[in-house]
């Protein structure tokens, strides 16, 4: 992913259902252009936090092995606006998966009001047919444990051997 509109798993039941979240900050690039004097996020944007949510469900669900590719937007609807400030919530539920496709019902809210909703289908290749594919499932692992991992808990942790090791070498 060129880049990333997912800052956080929120829960993960790989097979069935996420939830993730995406601060919206007045930093964001788009913002710059869109639109001047009233700065909203681009629908396209919404799906495609939409559509890195389902990847990373999909791909949790096969323990990365597979890689989900966009095929068709259907049903797309949008119906409020998101702006600087908003926590933009977005699930994602795997409503029909077979070999080599899936098909997901995706939602975002603020606020738990409902901004935007679809459902979206999947082409899924496996990762050992494809060398260029087992690349890309390893970056979205590595995605999911950043997006996963506790960095309040790493860094106590760290703190502790820190810690210890200053100890055993005085001792």
């Amino acid at each position: 992913m060129r880049f990333l509109l997912v800052d956080r798993i929120l829960r993960m039941e790989a097979g069935k259902q996420v939830v993730v979240r995406k601060n919206v900050s007045n930093s964001e690039d788009f913002f710059a252009d869109h639109f001047a004097g009233r700065p909203l996020m681009p629908g396209c944007l919404i799906l495609e936090a939409c559509d890195q949510a389902s990847r990373l469900l999909l791909g949790c669900s096969t323990q990365f092995q597979s890689l989900a590719t966009l095929e068709k937007v259907l049903n797309g609807k949008f119906q409020h606006f998101v702006q600087p400030g908003d926590c933009l919530e977005v699930q994602a539920l795997i409503v029909s998966q077979s070999g080599d496709g899936a098909e997901m019902r995706v939602s975002a809210s603020v606020e738990g009001q409902t901004v935007a909703r679809a459902t979206l289908t999947y082409r899924v290749r496996q990762a050992v047919d494809d060398p260029g594919t087992a690349r890309a499932c390893a970056r979205m692992r590595e995605f999911y444990e950043i997006l996963t991992s506790d960095p309040v808990s790493a860094a106590m942790e760290n703190r502790t051997l820190a810690a210890q090791a200053r100890e055993a070498s005085s001792a």
